[in-house]
């Protein structure tokens, strides 16, 4: 018998950036996120995702569930029964690891059973815009151990040339599908000579042979991205890749996110965790995987003018948990 009550709230919020965000299939002047609060026993927890249709969707799609079917707040793999994978799982996935860990007492990072274990440095993402001003920030950034660069446009194998010139730390490249399978090719081969650590969807998502003959014809790590999402995905995409990049809106949240993981050391793939433009809800949900990852891109917040939720901290590429219970997340006046 179930004495504790259920109560959701979803809502829409628009995140002010400090500047725009362009990648090769589209560009952002402000990112919008749904957060979902849940509440059962006395606890509440938080969750956020980065929506992939309209906001409004996601937040009814919440708001229409019933929880009740959910044995309480551990029933974190009942959820799967409620939703799809996606944005709308994610963020209640979130909120409920949040809600457990504080009715446990521990943090998201304990309750997952990683505390024990090494957080990979973060990557600082540069986004499309004047080669000049690429430069310049990867010049402001020489103290960070990590870039991540947006390419995928005329021009882009120059603008790394550039960037190289300025920059003595790791640099990965993410093409965001802005490659057909000639281009990939082409300039795969030509980044390789300025050590490129990785690249992320070299092509348009849905043609695994055509990303494996990218992945087989440079030395370059081939990762996919948009061609993953869940666990299934990852074991489909077995032999076409060197890795994948898994993000809790894809996966729908943060157990399948684990579950993802250990299908792709099963098959022997490298795990990067990824990050969308999100506050420190989702960023600090996603570093508290971050142990079961090689590589992790987590600087959402960093990209932001103002963050609702300060979760997660960041020193020079380090990522820095708050200790919890739960996410640890704070929502400023």
């Amino acid at each position: 018998m179930r004495a504790a009550k259920w109560e959701l709230e979803a809502y829409a919020a628009d995140l002010e950036l400090t500047e725009p965000f362009t990648i090769a299939r589209r560009s952002w002047d402000v990112a919008t996120s749904v957060f979902v609060r849940v509440s059962h026993s006395g606890y509440t927890g938080i969750g956020e995702c980065s929506p992939e249709g309209p906001p409004e969707e996601v937040v009814d799609q919440l708001e229409r569930l019933d929880l009740d079917v959910l044995d309480g707040p551990f029933d974190l793999e009942g959820l799967s029964t409620l939703l799809d994978a996606g944005p709308a799982r994610a963020a209640l996935d979130i909120a409920l690891h949040d809600l457990a860990a504080q009715s446990a007492g521990v943090s998201v990072l304990e309750l997952l059973g990683l505390s024990g274990r090494p957080l990979p440095q973060t990557s600082v993402t540069l986004a499309i815009t004047e080669p000049s001003r690429t430069v310049k920030k990867a010049m402001d950034l020489s103290d960070h151990p990590i870039l991540k660069v947006k390419v995928g446009f005329d021009g882009d194998v120059a603008m790394i040339e550039a960037v190289r010139a300025v920059y003595s730390g790791r640099i990965r490249v993410d093409a965001n599908e802005g490659w057909s399978e000639a281009e990939a090719t082409d300039r795969l081969k030509a980044l390789e000579r300025f050590d490129i650590e990785l690249c992320e969807q070299p092509i348009p998502s849905g043609d695994y042979a055509a990303l494996s003959r990218v992945t087989r014809a440079t030395s370059i790590p081939v990762y996919a991205d948009e061609d993953v999402r869940t666990a299934a995905d990852v074991a489909a995409l077995a032999g076409s890749v060197d890795g994948v990049n898994l993000k809790l809106r894809k996966t729908g949240g943060i157990r399948e996110a684990v579950r993802a993981a250990a299908v792709a050391r099963a098959h022997s793939l490298g795990v990067m965790l990824g990050c969308d433009l999100t506050s420190g809800v989702a960023a600090t949900a996603e570093a508290s995987v971050a142990p079961l990852a090689d590589f992790v891109d987590i600087d959402g917040p960093l990209l932001l003018r103002y963050d609702p939720w300060p979760g997660v901290g960041y020193d020079k590429g380090m990522l820095l948990l708050p200790p919890g219970p739960g996410l640890g997340v704070t929502r400023r006046a």
